[in-house]
């Protein structure tokens, strides 16, 4: 309980001390959110901007992603990689990480005041980290790695330069990632209730809202479809447009689709709280200030799920499944939601605000029935999956294992089935709709119809696409059955990996590559994927850089120890997650 809420007014008192007490509760009860705000942060200029020049956003703290909230700020680079990139404030570096996939390159620094700052997607580091990186990558024979320096290895000082921006890992373009995290939880913070030099003075976008019917005996418009009204509006003052009048029976939850811009930017970024007011009472308040990457996944019930599957469009639902466990809640009533049966107009807010309190808000009314307009939805269904408990279902070839925290809500789950395909060792299985979220991984076990001889470890389970594409999700036989643990629904059935990568090197065998700063072999795999690589040149185990984003794999000349002027032997090999292998060797002058 905050301190303002515990006054207490003593015995006799006269009535100037109880309105002059009353007017400082009140005044304490309107200062907590603001102070809730602004607990974690006592200094809002303990950090500065990482680069040396005027940020533009290209991302913001808590944007809906897939899967997971985005936990940082992206800065531009102006589409190049090579800018320097500066320590935001005292403290020393206690962990880097190279990678093919995520923050590929990256830097974590320790701050005394609580918070630590991280750096992605770093072209290269600073001369004396880059040596150590190298050192360690070649005593471990490894381009991935993750190290510890001792704490008074890479002391820095704020503004000091650490590293230079990129592109490695998982980035789809040339900035830099950086987040601040709280340093005894490792939970990401919005960078933005820190001063980092970033302007905004744009208010927030409202595109359009939907009206959902939550059961089955709820209604819109006499109809069990969720309504999207488009919005319009300026400065920041939004109404949505109807044909007619909309009409509501049943519990109701309201969606909206919006975004922030910052100065300097148009790119669509996210936004930093949403509320929702109907009739003056606030039922639902949504605030980015920090959240867990063990909760992150929420996103998938945070978000209309089905709009972002079918048509890659983010919303924002404002009201709660049972399985939410999001922490970014507050002031939220009944889980979001409102039974509107009364035969009464009702007025809609949804106040939509940024982190440096620009505001929208779209304004709507809605007339509730008393009466259902409409008969009660019917849906066929194969089993009912209940929230919160573990199930199982089985049909003839297939075993489906739910753990009781798979789901957000409870299901009506659908089973199909069709054929054996080309290529496939059984029949597909359509496991519900994949348009439909799970929190937990569930376990699907196939039956193949046949296995080629010697080849039963080389079987996959693999999730068919709507283009007919297959997509490796792992698995291994267990009694008969190959089992694999899946996170998304939809159509799976077993298949086989027997083909081994492919290895291409960038030059012709005997090529002379003389004054190049680098060497380029692309490496791919058909289906399983790639699980390790090795190269050697002259014998020894050479440093090759791995963008899994364009598949190839590289040496450069300053992080390598090649005589030059002489004839090298090269040998890379590959191997795929089936352990399917290739090798190739070839020869270059340098």
């Amino acid at each position: 309980m905050p301190l303002c809420m515990q006054l207490s007014l003593p015995v006799p008192v006269d009535i100037q001390t109880i309105i002059m007490k009353k007017i400082v509760l009140l005044f304490c009860f309107a200062l907590t959110p603001w102070l809730l705000l602004f607990s974690q942060v006592s200094d809002r200029e303990i950090f500065i901007n990482p680069m040396s020049f005027t940020p533009a956003l290209s991302a913001s703290f808590s944007e809906l992603r897939a899967d997971h909230f985005h936990s940082g700020l992206d800065f531009k680079t102006g589409g190049v990689t090579g800018k320097e990139v500066k320590a935001a404030a005292d403290g020393y570096i206690y962990r880097i990480s190279v990678s093919p996939f995520g923050f590929g390159k990256a830097i974590y620094i320790r701050h005394s005041n609580g918070y630590s700052t991280v750096y992605g997607h770093l072209d290269r580091f600073r001369k004396d980290i880059q040596e150590y990186v190298v050192s360690k990558q070649y005593e471990q024979q490894d381009f991935s790695i993750t190290l510890y320096p001792a704490r008074d290895q890479f002391q820095v000082k704020q503004g000091e330069l650490i590293a230079w921006s990129g592109n490695t890992g998982g980035s789809a373009g040339p900035h830099l990632h950086f987040e601040v995290r709280e340093s005894s939880s490792e939970n990401p913070v919005n960078p933005l209730l820190f001063d980092l030099n970033v302007t905004d003075t744009q208010k927030p976008t409202i595109d359009k809202i939907v009206i959902y019917p939550i059961t089955r005996n709820s209604s819109v418009n006499s109809s069990h479809t969720p309504l999207s009204l488009k919005a319009s509006g300026v400065n920041g003052r939004y109404s949505v447009t109807s044909t007619s009048p909309v009409v509501i029976n049943g519990l109701i939850g309201f969606g909206i689709k919006t975004w922030d811009t910052f100065n300097n930017s148009v790119n669509k970024c996210g936004v930093y709280r949403i509320c929702v007011d109907v009739d003056s009472t606030r039922i639902y308040n949504f605030t980015c200030d920090q959240f867990s990457f063990s909760e992150s996944r929420y996103i998938n019930s945070h978000i209309d799920y089905f709009k972002r599957i079918e048509n890659n469009e983010y919303l924002h639902k404002t009201w709660l499944e049972p399985g939410n466990k999001l922490s970014m809640y507050s002031s939220v009533l009944n889980r979001g939601l409102t039974v509107f049966n009364d035969n009464r107009e009702h007025h809609i807010s949804i106040i939509v605000s940024d982190t440096y309190g620009n505001t929208s808000t779209v304004k709507f009314s809605v007339r509730s029935v008393e009466k259902p307009p409409v008969k009660e939805e019917e849906e066929s269904y194969d089993q009912v999956i209940p929230f919160g408990k573990s199930a199982e279902f089985s049909a003839e070839g297939i075993r489906v294992h739910f753990p009781s925290t798979a789901l957000y809500d409870t299901l009506f789950f659908k089973y199909g089935y069709r054929s054996r395909e080309r290529g496939l060792l059984s029949g597909v299985h359509s496991v519900h709709r994949a348009s439909t979220a799970i929190n937990d991984p569930i376990r699907i076990s196939i039956k193949p119809d046949s296995i080629p001889d010697g080849c039963e470890e080389k079987l996959c389970m693999v999730k068919i696409t709507n283009s007919n594409t297959q997509i490796y999700t792992g698995g291994e036989m267990r009694f008969g059955y190959l089992s694999a643990e899946v996170r998304s629904f939809g159509d799976y059935a077993v298949s086989i990996d027997t083909i081994p990568p492919v290895i291409k090197p960038s030059f012709a065998k005997g090529a002379n590559l003389s004054g190049r700063n680098n060497i380029s072999v692309t490496i791919k795999d058909n289906l399983s994927g790639i699980r390790s690589y090795d190269a050697y040149i002259d014998g020894q185990w050479a440093l090759f850089e791995y963008d899994a984003k364009i598949n190839m794999i590289t040496w450069h000349a300053s992080a390598g120890k090649l005589k030059s002027g002489i004839n090298h032997q090269i040998e890379i090999r590959v191997v795929d997650n089936k352990n399917n292998s290739s090798t190739l060797k070839s020869s270059f002058f340098w």
